[in-house]
């Protein structure tokens, strides 16, 4: 008796015990899932950019550090479209449309358009900076004059009007903390007398002095929590209503900036969860009802997958996962999943109960037949997801962590809720409906399935060997691409909007760059910022392919500006002084001037300056190289005059795919070398256990193919498939590899091995497959173009390995085994 038979033994026992307590087990697990459960509405969504990487991530890290500096760098840009931007009515309009924003927006900072653009110049020695608008334009002069002081500061060129003077932005710059969040915890001390230190004076040890004498070290408090999603979405659904009101033929409004990609992305994850959650209910009952014609044959299974998508998700709330883009998949995943582990249980319950009519011993028998089964195909799925925990990307490690524990929460309910639920349920006998000659349509068609996969076996494995090599070959072709924006539909507003910005006004997204000199007051150092101005003109040289920089902001514009102003207002100015002192001075005047823009740009201690490179929304990898050659050519140019690191919304997207890469080859190779040990130890033959892997390969090059014929890249959603689809093709190999060893064993006959295999299991696993397929195909119906693709792909997967399992994996069998002793 080896220790597959004892374990049988055992699943068979333990079937008894739960017949006899099938009460008390369903009132535990009530109970149980009830306790759990109640942590369900703490649940958070989060599709941030920034959420993708792990808090511990260092350019999270740095990121946060940024944050916390100079604010937070989403912005929503608004770009107004008219005949003519500087036309009375228009400019009427537009300051309309910006005190509408600035005064019914929650949660922002401020409004930045044509209305209030910083315009800087000089009367008599003295440095005024003003809104560029103080008063709205009344004739054309004034609209002459206007023009002409925009088109003479290159500040503005594709920033706040486009080449042709048709479009123009208006950008919405949010709080960086949450309002609803608990503020910082700090010690604070203020003087009797009023005296305060508003200076933001900081030392290196952390101590700072704002708003009154005020310690702000880790220590003593926690991080304040940073803008939600929650804020983040009022404040674009409250500006798509302002925008409703004021959109016309004339004043065309396209929304566009990260901040509202990530919006619309949140949108549609939570309306998209709901429909798949719907329509996979539809399917699993039609299926189910299709497969057992019992009312018990839904219920019981729907019950189980039921409290196994309760449990899993408020796990996830109880361990503060959020609910993201890569963990949207998992509750449709579950349903399907275990619904088919359900199915093999109930199908052999069923059948044996038609014979004995004996719930007990019906019971006893399908937990003896199929439990060993269910632990292993619920273990090889949990391993081919949990191969993902250990990625750089953190919802694709939390999707790791949480669907293989749904897995295996779902293989509990399978094997202690669910037959609980058989011993209190009676059920009345089904005759199976046959033919003439005692057999099914489908028992027709699986004898004469595994009748040609046994009579030649030669014939199927050099065909399937040369569509593997024929495949591998087109599928060395596939490409790697990460673009979000061409995740949404060719007509979705925000991709509209972020593709008309790009091209009128060379660029919606931003990459930040810091400068640090390391130095207290080292920005006062002319040569840094001749570095700085000079990099800005030249940046463009190592720009490729769709890859450009359109605008570069700096304080550089700022110290220009003041000097120009300073002297006269005379062009020849608009210039870097040589002096180190007069840069000082000149700092100083602006900030005295009470224009804040400062602020944004340079630290306290003017040792760190930002630079924002304005690029056009593409291909995270052809952005990455180009990061990768800006950060050689500032290196280059700074030398050991300043530190230079790339952060920023921008930079996180580009290095989440590279970490996404990386990550998914790890869990690639995990994942394989991980389920052939469980093969092996199920079958119990080192040979036949590494041999029955082959045909689990043929899904996942198959699809390789599938993706170059149709175009499909390798993103960050495809680069799952390939682990996912491991996992869940190897399921039906345990089911078909179980079932065909026990009955080689005992009759030392492959042929009828395999003939009594696909008749036991084979038609459990026909309908698990189609369970699961339209489980993934459900996604199909999402708003979004990578879950589409996702659903396809996956779907094609299941079914490959279907095909593979019911014609190579007994060929193969038959080639291998060549005599008639147990091996």
């Amino acid at each position: 008796m080896n220790w597959r038979t004892r374990t049988e033994n055992k699943l068979e026992n333990f079937s008894d015990w739960i017949f006899d307590n099938a009460k008390k087990m369903i009132l535990a697990i009530f109970v149980l899932v009830v306790a759990i459960g109640s942590q369900l509405p703490s649940l958070k969504v989060d599709t941030t950019t920034e959420g993708f990487l792990h808090k511990t991530d260092p350019m999270r890290v740095e990121y946060d550090v940024f944050r916390d500096q100079f604010g937070r760098d989403e912005k929503l840009m608004i770009a107004v479209k008219t005949n003519n931007i500087f036309d009375l009515n228009f400019l009427e309009k537009l300051d309309n449309f910006h005190h509408a924003l600035e005064n019914e927006l929650p949660n922002i900072k401020a409004v930045d358009s044509l209305i209030n653009a910083r315009n800087t110049y000089g009367i008599e020695g003295e440095l005024i900076v003003e809104p560029l608008i103080d008063s709205l334009p009344k004739n054309k002069d004034d609209l002459i004059k206007l023009k002409e002081t925009v088109t003479n500061n290159s500040l503005y060129e594709n920033s706040l009007y486009s080449e042709d003077f048709t479009m123009t932005t208006v950008t919405i710059d949010t709080e960086t903390y949450s309002s609803s969040g608990a503020p910082q915890e700090t010690q604070s001390f203020e003087f009797d007398d009023g005296l305060e230190f508003d200076d933001g004076l900081e030392f290196d040890d952390g101590l700072e002095f704002d708003d009154g004498l005020e310690f702000d070290d880790d220590t003593l408090g926690e991080q304040r929590l940073y803008l939600t999603d929650a804020e983040n979405d009022e404040i674009i659904a409250e500006t798509q209503r302002i925008m409703e009101r004021f959109n016309d033929s004339n004043f065309e409004i396209y929304l566009s900036g990260s901040a509202a990609i990530a919006g619309i992305f949140k949108q549609a994850l939570m309306n998209d969860s709901a429909v798949f959650i719907s329509l996979m209910m539809i399917v699993i009952m039609v299926v189910l009802f299709a497969l057992f014609r019992r009312v018990s044959g839904v219920i019981l299974p729907l019950a189980c997958v039921s409290l196994t998508l309760i449990m899993t998700v408020s796990l996830m709330s109880i361990f503060s996962a959020p609910f993201t883009m890569a963990t949207q998949i998992m509750p449709t995943f579950l349903l399907a999943v275990v619904t088919s582990a359900s199915i093999h249980l109930l199908a052999v319950f069923y059948k044996d109960f038609a014979t004995t009519n004996d719930t007990k011993k019906s019971l006893r028998y399908a937990m003896g037949h199929s439990g060993l089964a269910i632990i292993m195909t619920s273990i090889t799925t949990a391993v081919g997801l949990w191969s993902f925990s250990f990625s750089g990307v953190a919802p694709v490690a939390d999707l790791g962590v949480f669907a293989s524990s749904g897995v295996m929460v779902g293989l509990v309910f399978t094997l202690i809720f669910l037959p609980s639920l058989i011993s209190v349920t009676k059920f009345r006998p089904i005759k199976q409906r046959t033919g003439k000659d005692g057999q099914t349509f489908m028992d027709k068609a699986l004898i004469g399935i595994s009748v040609f996969a046994t009579s030649k076996p030669k014939l199927i494995v050099s065909l399937s060997a040369v569509l593997i090599i024929c495949a591998a070959i087109i599928a060395s072709q596939l490409r790697f691409s990460h673009f979000p924006l061409q995740w949404l539909p060719e007509d979705n507003f925000a991709r509209i909007a972020t593709e008309e910005v790009d091209k009128n006004l060379k660029g919606s997204l931003t990459l930040e760059v810091i400068i640090d000199t390391e130095k207290t007051n080292g920005l006062y150092n002319p040569e840094v910022l001749r570095v700085i101005d000079d990099v800005s003109q030249n940046i463009n040289s190592i720009s490729t392919g769709n890859m450009f920089v359109g605008k570069v902001i700096s304080y550089i514009d700022v110290i220009k500006e003041t000097n120009r102003a300073l002297n006269e207002n005379r062009d020849e100015y608009y210039a870097i002084p040589d002096d180190p002192d007069l840069i000082a001075q000149e700092f100083l005047l602006f900030e005295s001037s009470g224009n804040n823009d400062l602020a944004s740009l340079v630290d306290s201690n003017y040792s760190k300056a930002r630079l924002t490179l304005k690029t056009p929304f593409i291909d995270s990898l052809e952005a990455n190289t180009f990061i990768d050659n800006a950060q050689l050519y500032l290196d280059e140019k700074f030398g050991s005059l300043a530190k230079v690191t790339f952060t920023g919304i921008g930079t996180l997207m580009t290095v989440t795919f590279e970490e996404a890469i990386y990550s998914s080859a790890v869990s690639y190779i995990l994942a394989f070398s991980l389920i052939a040990i469980l093969m092996v130890l199920l079958i119990g033959n080192i040979k036949i256990g590494l041999i029955s892997m082959i045909p689990n390969l043929l899904p996942i090059i198959i699809l390789s193919t599938i993706m170059v014929i149709f175009k499909m890249p390798l993103d960050m959603f495809t680069l799952l498939i390939g682990a996912i689809a491991l996992g869940l093709a190897v399921d039906d190999t345990v089911h078909f590899m179980h079932n065909f060893r026990r009955y080689e064993l005992q009759y030392n006959d492959v042929d009828k091995a395999v003939r009594l295999t696909l008749l036991g299991t084979g038609r459990a696993i026909t309908l698990t497959s189609i369970v699961l397929a339209l489980g993934f195909l459900v996604l199909t119906f999402s708003q979004m173009n990578n879950m589409f693709d996702f659903g396809i792909l996956t779907a094609s997967a299941i079914l490959v390995a279907l095909l593979a399992d019911f014609f190579l994996m007994p060929a193969i069998m038959k080639i291998i085994i060549k005599d008639k002793t147990s091996l």
